[in-house]
């Protein structure tokens, strides 16, 4: 199975995505192996709103001037090392065909809008098909009685949860993974 996050500058399908991350889990996985075997992609969003009219959010622009500064410097932040989104799309279609076709949990269904809406842009095949999708908040509850929000405690004896970087796209994912796959 994948787990898939992305940052954006809005909340509609529109909206420049400035990094996204995959990473495929198994049982077995804990959380450190998560992270390392973890895709991360940071795109050009100056390229998205100049060239491809995607949207920028005023109020998700005030929110991210709220996050921790090197969160912020990771996905906000243009580095010249940023990714053409034709090229971004293409390392994580790279990196499914590596671990081959199974299902993609995100967390809600922003990600998957967001991500086939700049593939639709771009007039290139989905990541995944539409199908493929799954929502984690929904998984989560449903493995575990005491969930709340779509999160729960995790168990496993290498995991703390003050490992866990937040609005870290990497991070998130192992996160929602040891949640589906250790949640109590």
């Amino acid at each position: 199975m994948y787990m898939f996050d992305v940052e954006t500058l809005g909340v509609e399908s529109t909206a420049v995505i400035l990094s996204a991350a995959i990473l495929y889990f198994e049982e077995g996985d804990d959380y450190d192996t998560l992270l390392k075997k973890a895709l991360f992609v940071k795109f050009d969003s100056k390229y998205q709103i100049e060239h491809l009219k995607r949207t920028v959010d005023p109020d998700t622009l005030k929110w991210w001037s709220n996050i921790h500064p090197s969160i912020r410097e990771l996905s906000f932040v243009p580095q010249p090392s940023d990714m053409h989104p034709t090229e971004g799309i293409d390392k994580i279609k790279q990196y499914v065909k590596q671990y081959g076709p199974n299902v993609v949990w995100a967390r809600g269904s922003l990600d998957q809008m967001v991500i086939d809406s700049l593939c639709t842009k771009l007039d290139t095949d989905k990541i995944v098909p539409y199908n493929n999708w799954r929502d984690v908040r929904t998984g989560v509850e449903i493995l575990c009685s005491t969930a709340k929000n779509g999160y729960c405690d995790v168990n496993h004896p290498t995991f703390g949860r003050h490992n866990v970087i937040k609005h870290h796209p990497v991070h998130d994912c192992a996160l929602d993974a040891m949640m589906l796959l250790y949640g109590v």
